[in-house]
């Protein structure tokens, strides 16, 4: 079985109304045991190629495997390593984190302790990624791709910002690799390589770019050295390995590492003084236990709408303008496991202050509420966040990084016109239009849950307009984070 199976694949980029052809008609195979060399002038479409093979994007006409799988599926990078170029570090966690959480993506990692032995960071565990040199963390990515003991490296200028002594050390473990029977498929326009690929490579993929009076095929193949490896060595691994990936594992890995950034990033946590004002605020205007119960219910909601809108998105932009998101589409972590770990973790600190926020109202100004109603409003709050979280996701990843903030704003707005705290116009199509919106059943839900009157209601048309809006949203989400342009 080969390892790459790339079969009368073309790539078509459309814009509005251009099309582009990157490429036509490419078939090759990357077999067990070979060192291939991918080559060809800017523009000829190495990075597209690449993308095609690592799932990332699809093809329009053909059809491309990895690890016998369709490229597509997390499952098939379970045995693949990955060096990509633009690649940033989250700017809140350290080294021996960055490892901890790629090792928790694959079913047999090495050990953090060999992973930076083996590309001799092991002193710079404890510094954060984002303040090493360029040749530091050039050598922490080729770690990264090491993590999971892989039968396949896919090298995009592995090479470049090494110093000597990375240098030296990278391609000293790509030696061992060979020997050990990994196959490797490398891009690379650096001169200094040629002397180490001359005797590591075993052909040289030459691809032209696509001109409409091309006769020849786009890409050319050229045989260079012998494979001197048993042809069946990845399929005695594939059986044991492959389908071995623990969803849990890849998702409190992910959870701790989003825990670790939240907390690092004060401006994330900025939102949760929000209820800390609103009990300032009944404190100082010494308010009926009535009142109180409403202003706290009032800042309960504007810090989840706000928290939701403001610190998920600034997250996901980042990773998504330094091309971590990119990396991490293509390692086994599968997309919903993505999606549910960063829902999970603002749905945590959203919980935490809200059911601080209310306990500590409830002590304060004694509102009378009983731990039942407790209980339902904290329900409750839990029920509304889902949507609105996977509503932010959707904008993170549709809109362009810079832009995510000024669409957030212009939700916000939005929500706040839905709920009747700002000025609207009464006509008879907004009515309708508001009484379809998840906004206005999750406000007829949060007053039911506080014991607050507002008119008639139907707490269990609520509740299953916001599951559907809820499973909705996360569908599209997840649809989104797939088809992210940037990734792309």
């Amino acid at each position: 079985m080969s390892l790459v199976t790339v079969k009368n694949a073309s790539k078509i980029f459309q814009s509005w109304f251009q099309k582009t052809t990157v490429l036509s008609d490419i078939n090759f195979t990357i077999e067990p045991g070979e060192f291939v060399v991918l080559r060809g002038q800017n523009g000829s479409g190495k990075t597209t190629l690449l993308n095609l093979i690592l799932g990332l994007i699809e093809p329009t006409d053909g059809e491309v495997e990895l690890m016998g799988c369709p490229s597509t599926d997390s499952e098939s990078k379970s045995l693949v390593g990955v060096v990509l170029q633009e690649t940033q570090f989250p700017q809140k966690l350290k080294v021996k984190e960055l490892i901890d959480l790629f090792r928790g993506y694959y079913s047999n990692p090495t050990s953090t302790e060999e992973a930076l032995r083996k590309v001799s960071l092991t002193e710079k565990q404890d510094s954060f990624a984002a303040s090493l040199s360029g040749g530091q963390k050039q050598r922490l990515l080729f770690a990264l791709a090491l993590i999971g003991n892989p039968q396949l490296l896919i090298l995009d200028e592995p090479t470049r910002n090494l110093d000597q002594e990375g240098y030296e050390e990278f391609w000293h473990q790509i030696t061992e690799c060979k020997k050990q029977g990994v196959t490797v498929l490398m891009v690379t326009n650096n001169q200094a390589d040629c002397q180490e690929l001359n005797s590591l490579a075993t052909r040289y993929l030459n691809l032209q770019k696509f001109s409409p009076n091309l006769e020849d095929s786009q890409i050319e193949i050229e045989s260079i050295n012998e494979v001197g490896l048993e042809p069946n060595i990845f399929l005695k691994e594939k059986s044991n390995l492959l389908h071995k990936n623990s969803s849990f594992k890849s998702f409190k890995a992910q959870i701790f590492s989003e825990f670790l950034q939240t907390y690092r990033t004060p401006v994330y946590l900025f939102g949760i003084l929000l209820p800390i004002v609103g009990v300032i605020y009944c404190i100082i205007s010494e308010p009926e236990a009535t009142v109180a119960k409403q202003i706290l219910i009032f800042w309960c909601s504007l810090f989840l709408v706000t928290f939701s809108l403001q610190s998920l998105p600034g997250q996901i932009a980042s990773e998504r303008a330094e091309g971590w998101l990119k990396l991490i589409r293509t390692t086994p972590l599968s997309s919903i496991t993505y999606i549910l770990s960063k829902v999970f973790v603002s749905l945590s600190i959203c919980m935490v202050v809200i059911i601080l926020t209310l306990v500590g109202g409830n002590l304060l100004f004694q509102l009378n509420l009983h731990f039942q109603q407790l209980i339902n409003l904290l329900l409750t709050f839990l029920i509304v966040a889902i949507p609105i979280l996977a509503f932010s996701l959707i904008i993170s990843y549709i809109f362009e990084p810079r832009s995510v903030n000024a669409v957030n704003g212009v939700s916000l707005i939005g929500i706040g016109l839905i709920s009747g705290l700002l000025p609207i116009s009464e006509s008879a199509w907004v009515e309708d239009a508001i009484l379809l919106s998840p906004v206005y059943h999750a406000q007829k839900l949060i007053f039911l849950a506080a014991g607050i009157n507002q008119g008639q209601s139907y707490p269990l048309l609520h509740l299953l307009w916001l599951c559907w809006a809820s499973v909705v949203f996360i569908s599209l989400a997840v649809l989104a984070y797939q088809r992210d342009g940037l990734t792309q």
